[in-house]
């Protein structure tokens, strides 16, 4: 049985993509498979390529030094982070793996903390130290301190309220234009999509049933699924929409 078929799409460099649909219809399947976290036993045919790069044609010592460029925030970051490491050791640890001395890594995690707006001396806290819009600024931190070219954000703000999430959202946008990272987004929330994203991707039961800009989907839905998401779905006041 297919998880996902029939499913492409070309993302350029410094653009969103939203993925939608409701829940088991094969967003975070794309999302692991994307960045080749599906376990061994899934089959995958076709090509993931970020730029001139063939990610399923690596073999996993190339994957491991290919792993900076695509990077992943899932929508719990406390079950995602070490509740025993402090805010430094938390975003350090991809440069550490890649063998950056120590004044480097400390100069570089202070960067980042003041890129997802969160103060310096937040480096000796705890994850249980801090708020969930705090721990998923720590997290954005962690995959942002490796400067990937893609960023896969599955349901990343679904457990924060209404004003943290129009925050985020906000962060998200600034640090796109800042470094022209290219996010593919998840939610089941069309509201937050159309606020980040410039093109959406509905699914329905591991199937893409239509593709566009963002814009277009919101006016003018062509699937009758894609239609009864937007009916369904309330237009959040707070949010600035990509047109």
């Amino acid at each position: 049985m297919n998880a996902v078929k029939n499913v492409g799409f070309e993302l350029a460099q410094g653009t969103s993509l939203g993925i939608v649909g409701e829940s088991g219809s094969g967003k975070t399947t794309i999302a692991l498979a994307l960045a080749r976290l599906l376990s061994n036993q899934a089959k995958v045919s076709g090509s993931v390529s970020i730029g001139d790069v063939a990610i399923n044609s690596l073999s996993k010592k190339e994957l491991r030094s290919f792993r900076s460029n695509i990077q992943m925030v899932f929508q719990d970051p406390f079950a995602s982070i070490n509740p025993r490491f402090n805010v430094m050791q938390i975003i350090e640890e991809g440069l550490l793996v890649q063998g950056v001395n120590k004044q480097q890594r400390r100069k570089a995690v202070l960067e980042v903390l003041a890129m997802v707006q969160l103060p310096p001396e937040f480096v000796h806290r705890y994850p249980h130290q801090l708020s969930g819009g705090q721990r998923q600024r720590v997290a954005l931190a962690r995959a942002l301190i490796m400067r990937p070219k893609v960023m896969i954000l599955d349901e990343p703000t679904s457990a924060l309220d209404s004003g943290t999430q129009v925050a985020v959202v906000a962060l998200l946008r600034d640090i796109q234009k800042r470094l022209g990272i290219s996010y593919i987004f998840i939610s089941h929330d069309l509201n937050v999509v159309q606020a980040l994203c410039q093109y959406i991707m509905v699914l329905k039961a591991g199937e893409c049933v239509e593709y566009s800009r963002s814009q277009d989907l919101f006016t003018n839905p062509q699937h009758p699924y894609s239609q009864l998401l937007i009916e369904t779905s309330v237009r959040g006041r707070d949010f600035v929409h990509y047109t």
